[in-house]
């Protein structure tokens, strides 16, 4: 359990740095982060907030598509998840010069990737948003990296309709984001299976 927890938290603040990152680069957040930060501009309230709302909804979706109750305590990672995106945005700083927001997007979509990567080695309830993406890949039987630009897809056309924060950025994360994470998935898998089985020997000795 305390490896879970590790990998568990240890991916949600990579993760959400990936998600500052990307916004602060200015070219374009992902589409979900696009539509939140849509939402913020409309509505007055912080882009981790509408983080949370979209999250509720897509709990109740994904339970659709899963075929299961709504999946309750996944409100408790969108909620954390939501609180770290305005703590991070409240650091990080907008580049000024085009190849440092390059820079800026690339490095947010590779620490993005690969947080979601290792925080669902933990097993604990997913981000609703990425949970979409492990239902539409168990409901219909595609790759993770064509269920997460379905999804992204989705998600665009509702940032669309906010005039989100949506620019070429928005695209390069869509078509490589799923890349990233199903190349690095099994490796954090492995890691994680590894560090399990190391545990229980450096105890006994």
């Amino acid at each position: 359990m305390k490896e879970r927890i590790i990998f568990f938290t240890v991916g949600l603040l990579i993760l959400t740095l990936g998600v500052a990152l990307i916004i602060k680069s200015n070219l374009g957040a992902s589409s979900w982060d696009a539509l939140a930060v849509g939402e913020s501009q409309m509505f007055g309230l912080s882009v981790g907030t509408f983080v949370f709302i979209n999250g509720i909804v897509l709990i109740f979706i994904n339970s659709f598509l899963l075929k299961k109750r709504p999946e309750i305590l996944a409100a408790g990672s969108i909620l954390l998840i939501g609180a770290l995106i305005d703590f991070w945005l409240s650091i990080v700083q907008s580049p000024e010069a085009l190849i440092l927001q390059i820079i800026s997007l690339l490095a947010g979509i590779l620490t993005m990737g690969v947080g979601i990567a290792i925080y669902l080695q933990a097993k604990f309830p997913a981000s609703p948003m990425d949970t979409l993406m492990v239902a539409i890949h168990t409901r219909f039987g595609l790759n993770l990296r064509t269920s997460r630009i379905i999804s992204e897809g989705f998600a665009l056309s509702l940032a669309f309709l906010f005039q989100g924060a949506i620019g070429i950025g928005t695209i390069i994360v869509t078509l490589t984001l799923g890349l990233v994470v199903q190349y690095s998935f099994p490796f954090f898998e492995q890691l994680l299976k590894k560090w399990q089985h190391r545990m229980p020997k450096k105890a006994v000795s």
